[in-house]
């Protein structure tokens, strides 16, 4: 699908609006959107020059399972079933979770992608062999035990914009953007003894 006929499809799914969706918004009996809490952070899609940037960082390829935290339009997963991985997006916002379920949809890739709705402090990050995370540098620190504590040795995080305080980066790339860099860095057998 083309991104002129993409982007209105998504936004249509997103808003609710396609054929039952337009019926039902004449009615007084919409469900209101149900969020977990508020979020912690205020969208910004990473540019996808940038996507591909933090894939080719992390190695990514076919046998990964990428999680992105705070998934937003699941950009990051898309781009990484792409290149044979499985990819899972956790987001808080569950009209971002639509939108990027459409996203989804319209690149033929439901069975590869899964978007969950919900708080990526309280999802199970086991099963990622690559995290993306584009997320303030304090939350990056209330994540790292965690990341720590659930990733396998030799998963790799790659962090966009804001680094991981109190974890060394592998490497560090500049990236076209206000942020102007992306971070790598990989959980070690250490790193599980000290979360």
């Amino acid at each position: 699908m083309n991104r002129r006929t993409f982007v209105p499809a998504a936004g249509l799914a997103c808003a609710g609006l396609g054929r039952a969706g337009r019926a039902a918004a004449q009615s007084t009996d919409l469900p209101a959107c149900a969020y977990l809490r508020p979020a912690d952070v205020v969208y910004e899609p990473t540019p996808r020059a940038v996507v591909e940037v933090l894939l080719d960082l992390a190695r990514v390829g076919p046998g990964d399972v990428v999680y992105d935290l705070g998934c937003g339009d699941g950009r990051i997963v898309v781009a990484a079933a792409r290149r044979g991985a499985g990819g899972v997006g956790i987001e808080i916002d569950p009209r971002l979770v639509e939108w990027a379920r459409a996203n989804v949809r319209a690149e033929g890739l439901d069975a590869g992608v899964r978007i969950d709705n919900q708080d990526l402090f309280a999802s199970d990050l086991s099963g990622a062999s690559v995290v993306a995370l584009y997320i303030l540098p304090e939350m990056n620190r209330r994540l790292r035990p965690k990341l720590w504590r659930e990733l396998a040795p030799g998963a790799r995080v790659v962090a966009n914009g804001f680094g991981v305080p109190g974890w060394t980066p592998e490497r560090v790339v500049e990236v076209p953007t206000r942020y102007r860099h992306a971070y790598l860095y990989t959980v070690q057998p250490e790193h599980k003894a000290a979360a």
